[in-house]
This record gives structure tokens, sequence and C-alpha cells, in this order.
């Protein structure tokens, strides 16, 4: 937290200056921009500059001090200092934080503006000593953050994979999808990793949606088995889980405000062989789209389901039974047959188009849809390539009706062994399957627009084409 304490540094600057006996006077205002965040600032002396300050003025009396903490979640930043200040913020987006200390025998007011900018988050205060009133605060309302000017292509979706599976790199890749024409930006999230923390999905959540819309799947269902829950769960027909489930939905959408939110993931590949837990998922589904509704109108509710392994598991039915509790639908979409073999793009190209006919006349979003560039399940670069060709000539054809449509995802992963594995908890026996195993790796690691390294594909090239 010590990035985070310099803000309160910011007091320690009078213990070097004389208290005066004179109020705040009138002076001479300056104007800050960088680009993105501008603010007002008055004309007083310069003071010394602690970490992360990047302009901080004393006129004896009152320090007017700005801080730039990079990549900090403001969600983040406001809870600590709410903690650590005994304060709540409040005011226009809840920016605004007014407190009270007492240092050295000398009784401190102080105001602070937490703002989210240009991927960043900023804290602008006022503090002054023995105040009754703090006028210079009014300046705080005059900061503001002017956003990107972007091409954005209607509906274009993607999931920001960063390089080399860095999560350090999660920023640069959803700056680089929101350069390159994305609409909408995407997550998944499980309950057990949010569960009393939303550390996770305060790092993931405002910047997804800084600079565009939204979506956010949380998993009840990973595919064909459980999810991860809270240690108090071990089924979603468990006694309180909906109820709970519910509640946690209505505060996510309330605290981010997604455009989307869906209950996941893939969850007929489960229910295909478990159909006598079908009616309890209905009652989660009905639950929780209550609750969400409740808490955030905007917010559109699904769920997400297969469209290719429903199709060879005669399973659409299950779509179509849970369709009423829901706003939209999601469909993950694979062009592939066999064992993940992509080597045939009018397949592929055939399947988007077909999302419309499981449940017509209902909202949908294709919520993956991608295609392998490996030579391994029999394609290539060009072939991938080829099937980006035909992904935008679906989204910018006058007759889809996908609300959105996601290529999973802008890099390959590097080593997609583990998330293999978390499918097959239920089935050793393909975990301990090489001729399974090596092209179901290959599949979930060869989607990327880009390699694991950051460098393009032919695909990408296409994708800059198009955007």
């Amino acid at each position: 937290m010590k990035k985070i304490i310099v803000l309160l540094v910011l007091l320690l600057l009078f213990g070097c200056t004389q208290k005066q006996d004179i109020g705040p006077a009138a002076q001479t205002i300056k104007n800050f921009s960088d680009g993105h965040l501008s603010f007002r600032y008055p004309d007083w002396p310069d003071a010394e500059l602690a970490e992360q300050n990047f302009l901080v003025k004393n006129n004896g009396t009152c320090v007017f001090a700005s801080a730039r903490y990079p990549t900090m979640p403001s969600n983040m930043f406001k809870n600590y200092l709410e903690g650590h200040m005994n304060g709540t913020f409040g005011g226009n987006n809840k920016e605004y934080l007014d407190f009270t200390m007492d240092m050295n025998g000398t009784h401190f007011i102080a105001r602070s503006r937490v703002m989210y900018c240009n991927y960043d988050t900023y804290s602008i205060t006022i503090a002054c000593t023995g105040m009754p009133k703090l006028k210079e605060a009014e300046l705080l309302s005059f900061a503001s953050c002017a956003k990107r000017n972007l091409t954005v292509v209607p509906k274009l979706a993607m999931i920001p994979v960063p390089s080399n599976d860095n999560a350090s790199g999660i920023i640069l890749a959803i700056k680089e999808a929101r350069e390159n024409g994305v609409d909408v930006l995407d997550w998944y999230f499980d309950w057990k990793g949010l569960d009393n923390n939303w550390s996770v999905s305060d790092w993931m959540m405002e910047p997804i949606s800084y600079e565009g819309r939204s979506s956010a799947m949380v998993e009840v269902i990973h595919t064909n088995v459980l999810s991860k829950y809270p240690d108090r769960f071990q089924s979603f027909d468990d006694p309180g889980f909906k109820e709970q489930f519910a509640d946690f939905s209505a505060e996510f959408v309330k605290r981010y405000k997604p455009d989307y939110y869906f209950v996941g993931g893939e969850v007929d590949d489960y229910l295909w062989n478990h159909r006598e837990k079908i009616p309890a998922f209905k009652e989660l589904l009905h639950a929780t789209r209550e609750k969400v509704k409740a808490a955030n109108p905007s917010t559109k509710f699904g769920f997400t389901v297969t469209y290719h392994d429903a199709l060879r598991n005669n399973a659409t039915d299950i779509a179509q039974t849970l369709a009423p509790e829901a706003d939209i639908i999601a469909y993950t979409n694979y062009g592939y047959h066999d064992l993940f073999v992509f080597d045939n793009v009018s397949l592929g190209a055939e399947y988007l188009d077909g999302v419309k006919d499981i449940v017509p006349g209902k909202p949908y979003a294709i919520i993956e849809t991608g295609w392998s560039s490996s030579t391994l399940l029999n394609s290539s670069e060009e072939r991938q390539a080829e099937f980006a060709k035909e992904f935008f000539s679906f989204i910018k054809s006058n007759e889809t009706e996908a609300e959105f449509v996601k290529w999973w995802g802008l890099h390959d992963g590097k080593n997609c062994t583990d998330g293999a594995r978390s499918f097959l908890t239920e089935m050793p026996e393909l975990e301990n399957n090489t001729q399974f195993m090596a092209p179901f790796t290959e599949y979930l690691c060869s989607l990327g627009l880009k390699r694991y390294d950051g460098t393009p594909k032919k695909a990408w090239e296409v994708w800059q084409k198009n955007t």
C-alpha cells in the first residue's frame, strides 16, 4: 500500500511551514492538461513532490496536490481511503471524499477527488490548516477527463487476452483492442474468486468499461463440469445458492454497470448430461435476473450455451427451455469437426449464420468464436485469415441480428495445459490421453489474432483492414 499512502504525505508538508493567521486570498488560477486529464489549480509556490505526485502547490496555509497511480482501479483506491480517512465518497460518481485529521497539534480539513482517466487513477487534493471552510475545494469540480476519439465497428467484440499470458499486460491489450475498432470488451469470472473480495473484478471491469461497452460472465457451470463456488456450496442446487448468487450478481452490476451480464458458461454441455438439474438452473436464472434488473435495469441479463456442441448433442432444447429467463442468449460458436479439426471455413461461416434459428426472435450474441491457426489441427494462418474475412462479413451484414460477435482472443495462450485440465476434472481418462490432450490444448492456445509473444498473424491484417 506504499503508493496509496503517498496521498497522506501531502499533509506532512505542513510540518515545514509556519501556520499563518490568514485565510486563502484571491489568487491566479492556472489550467493543467495532459491531453486527457484537465483541472484548475492555484498559482501558489511549488512544493516538493512526493512519489506519484506530479504537481504540488503550497501557500503556507493550504496545499493543492495531484497524484497519478498507474493502472490502479479507482474503486480499490477509494476503498483504501475510506478505511483510513474515516469518510465516505459522495458527490457525482462518488468521486469526492471530505475528511479531517489532527497532526502535531494542527487541525486539517481536506477534500480529495479521485478520478479514473486514460486507464490510470488520479487524486486531486486540497488540504488546509485550521480553516472553517475550504473554498479552494471548489477548484476540484472543474477537473475533467477527455476520452480518445476512437473509430468503433458496431457489434465487434473481443476478449483482450494479453501477450505472454502476462497479467501485467492486460491494460495494453485493452487499449489495443479499443484502438482497433472493438465495441464490446468481455471478461470471465468465477464466483469463488470474487466472494467478499472485489479486487480481481475491480482490476478488470473498470478498464474494459472505460472506452466502450462491456460484458461480464460469471461461471456457475464450467462447460462440462461445475465451476468454483464459495466453500459453503458444492452445487448450484444447494439450499441458499440461488439466493446468495442472485444477491452477489446484483452487487456486481450495481458496482460495475456492465452492458451485459451472463451466467455461464456453456451451460448446455453440463446440463445435457444432467438433465434432472435443468429446473434448478432455470430457477437460478429467474432469481438472478430479478435481482440484476432491480439493481441496474440497463444491464441485459442472459446465460451462455454452445451452438456447435448443442447441434452435435441434439441439445438445442436446453437453450429454448431457459430462454424465458433471459433478456439475451449468448452462444459460443466454433466451426471445427471431429477432434478440433479446423479445415472447413465454410462450416464456420454456416455456424455463424445458424445461431439465430435456435430460439427464433430471441435477442442473442455470439460470445465466442474464432479459428485456429495451427497446422496440428489441419489449419494455417491463411485459413484463419479466411475465417476472419467471413467473421467481418457476418458482423457488417445488414441481416445480422446478433447484438455483438466476439473473437477469442487478441493473443494466443502460451501454455494451455492447466486450462484444458480444468474441463476434465471428472474425466481423468481424457486428461491422461495424449491423443486427446494434444489437439485440445492446441485448440485452446491457437485462436488468437496474434501469437503469444505479440507478433501478428495474417488474421490480424484482416482485422485491421476492417477496422
